[in-house]
């Protein structure tokens, strides 16, 4: 695959499945935005080789294999997959910890093989890390960001899945996944949230409030190494981070009626919080803190990029 043809697809994946960052990507240095693309198309595709929806068994062995070589090929720093040429070529140009690669390899595969049945809080953050707070490890020196700012990255990759899965509880019941930790709703299975009577819906929608609640203390982390990225880039996450912060802000809205599918930000909300956030009056806070609250990080300090309680 050509660069001039590996950016056209990425973008391309980017308008198809992406459209909160393809909307905050305009406001991205250009060269910025296309690399930021590029590591956006290769997450997608390692999600796509993972998810073993191919049309054949044999297909779905093939693509795991690849996965599987893709992983193997990060580990060694070197190898023939296009995406690990794409990974690979990032760590050289930009800085790119390819270990966090490996760890959102991980937390796809073991999202396949063993559907989710989150038991505890522990168990969401470590999942949250896996498939978005690396994704945050990754993304930081594509946008110039140093090295302070990668714990506040991971707090916005972290917040962002909160958010996601507040807002497709019912979609995921419906696969028979639950990413609500269990001891929060009394250990409800997949099936019984999809046919949950009253009393049910009340305590999932509680559950739901508290899962939001606990993604602000992240978006707060997350505005607060903001100022830690560079220029136009700076605003373009801010913008990122205001408008998924939103999906919570209108499932609240809904009353958290989450058994009616998916809540979604129209585009003129978006545009609402980009010109709120580039005239300086931003959604997100931060905390007021200069320094990274490693305690943030307890369930996943041994994971990259986090910040481990005894590390600065």
């Amino acid at each position: 695959m050509t660069q001039g043809t590996e950016q056209s697809s990425a973008e391309a994946i980017l308008a198809r499945h992406g459209k909160s960052f393809r909307f905050a990507s305009y406001f991205m240095e250009r060269s910025d935005a296309h690399d930021a693309a590029l590591l956006y198309m290769v997450c997608r595709e390692l999600d796509d080789l993972a998810d073993q929806e191919m049309p054949t068994e044999a297909e779905n062995l093939d693509a795991h294999r690849r996965l599987m070589v893709i992983r193997t090929e990060l580990l060694k720093g070197a190898g023939s997959d296009p995406l690990t040429h794409v990974l690979t070529d990032l760590q050289r140009r930009r800085g790119l910890d390819t270990r966090a690669a490996v760890a959102l390899i991980d937390a796809l595969i073991s999202d396949v093989e063993r559907p989710a049945l989150i038991h505890d809080e522990a168990g969401l953050m470590r999942y949250c890390y896996g498939v978005a707070g690396a994704v945050g490890v990754l993304m930081c020196p594509v946008v110039g960001a140093d090295d302070s700012a990668i714990p506040h990255g991971i707090d916005l990759g972290l917040a962002m899945q909160m958010t996601n899965i507040a807002r497709d509880v019912r979609e995921d019941a419906d696969m028979g996944r639950r990413y609500l930790p269990g001891e929060w709703i009394d250990y409800l299975t997949p099936e019984e949230i999809a046919l949950a009577n009253d009393d049910q819906r009340e305590q999932v929608a509680r559950a739901i409030d508290h899962l939001l609640t606990r993604a602000e203390t992240y978006y707060a982390s997350a505005a607060d190494g903001f100022d830690r990225i560079p220029g136009k880039n700076r605003r373009a996450i801010a913008v990122a981070a205001d408008v998924y912060r939103a999906i919570g802000f209108r499932l609240r809205r809904e009353r958290l009626a989450w058994w009616q599918g998916r809540v979604h930000v129209p585009l003129t909300g978006k545009m609402w919080l980009a010109t709120r956030r580039l005239s300086g009056r931003g959604a997100i806070q931060g905390s007021g803190h200069d320094f990274h609250d490693a305690e943030l990080h307890r369930h996943i300090a041994d994971l990259p990029g986090a910040h481990a309680p005894d590390s600065p």
